[in-house]
């Protein structure tokens, strides 16, 4: 496989993810079976439950929209990621209705509003606590980082600091910045030549390690579980006793799904690592487990959408129908990136 395949299947299993998780999202790991008559394996219109009720099936939402967005602003300026960058993209997605006004989570909602206008930065009173924006430890922080990850393909300390560039626009803070660490290592790691998902795994936890010292060093800490600790006990379940549906509902009850950044990245390696084998099954899981359903989804598919066959029949049915829905041209898309990789490899050498 070639640098442009895989990065064709990272931004094409990540949008699947969203989409297909788009219509599960908000329910529970029983409700979804009840609700659907079993687990969600194709794309579907959103119902009432979901937040995105009034999405045909195979439109996405914020989460792969957010990547989207990030990977042009990134070809606009030559091929460079930085904070300027992250900035522009953000205040670019959040002129689009369609996704600001219906899926903005409260820490984005809150960032978008102060690039806006400095002015909504207030100062607390004298002896006052206050949370502001940067302090929120939600999951936004990892569900658009990939574009970390595809820039730095096999180094792990490039992905990390260009996830931490492009955490800190919106979600500054030690726990999310271990988070969005963790899986853009993990994506980073998915582009090595021979790359197992195994290397993912482990790449990832360095990364969720990396991250959370670097964060001590360059941002603020937060009080809440640490990724680091959920994502150990997300494979102590997965190796412990039990069938895989078991283990699944295991991750759902116990790590959680959830918006907070501690929940749903712990989570998504719970996941991965229960699927070593299906990039593809790997992401309908995540479909399936319940809560914050597309945002999870779309954490799997950055994490080992490169393992993913481009010619298999399932995949390009939805890939297809994902890049309709949409009006996307992520094939266009994968092929510029890869070029900027490319051309960035050439001058190191």
């Amino acid at each position: 496989m070639t640098v442009q395949t895989k990065i064709q299947g990272i931004l094409g299993l990540a949008a699947i993810g969203d989409a297909m998780g788009a219509a599960t999202e908000n329910l529970s790991f029983d409700q979804i079976r009840q609700h659907f008559g079993g687990p969600v394996t194709d794309l579907q219109k959103p119902g009432e439950t979901a937040f995105a009720l009034g999405n045909e099936a195979g439109q996405v939402t914020d989460d792969f929209s957010q990547i989207y967005f990030l990977c042009q602003a990134v070809l606009e300026n030559g091929g460079t990621l930085d904070k300027e960058t992250v900035i522009k993209a953000i205040l670019k997605w959040s002129d689009v209705s369609w996704y600001f006004d219906r899926f903005a989570g409260p820490t984005t909602r809150s960032a978008v509003a102060m690039y806006k206008d400095p002015s909504l930065k207030m100062k607390p009173l004298p002896g006052a606590v206050t949370v502001d924006y940067a302090s929120k430890a939600t999951n936004g922080a990892a569900m658009k980082i990939a574009p970390a990850g595809i820039l730095n393909p096999d180094d792990l300390a490039g992905a990390i600091d260009t996830a931490i560039t492009i955490t800190q626009v919106t979600h500054d803070n030690s726990l999310a910045i271990s988070g969005a660490c963790a899986v853009a290592a993990a994506t980073s790691a998915s582009l090595a030549e021979h790359a197992t998902v195994e290397d993912v795994l482990a790449a990832g936890y360095y990364g969720a390690v990396r991250g959370e010292a670097l964060a001590k060093e360059v941002s603020r800490e937060v009080a809440g579980p640490s990724v680091v600790e959920r994502i150990q006990l997300a494979y102590n379940i997965v190796d412990g006793v039990g069938t895989k549906e078991e283990k699944l509902r295991r991750l759902s009850q116990i790590v959680g799904s959830g918006l907070h950044i501690s929940e749903a990245v712990p989570s998504a390696f719970g996941i991965v690592s229960l699927n070593k084998g299906n990039a593809l099954q790997a992401v309908i899981d995540a479909v399936n487990i319940g809560y914050d359903t597309d945002t999870i989804a779309t954490i799997v598919g950055s994490m080992v959408g490169a393992f993913i066959d481009l010619s298999d029949p399932e995949f390009l049915s939805l890939f297809e129908t994902v890049q309709k829905a949409n009006d996307f041209n992520i094939v266009e898309l994968s092929n510029s990136l890869a070029d900027v990789v490319r051309f960035h490899e050439r001058k190191q050498c």
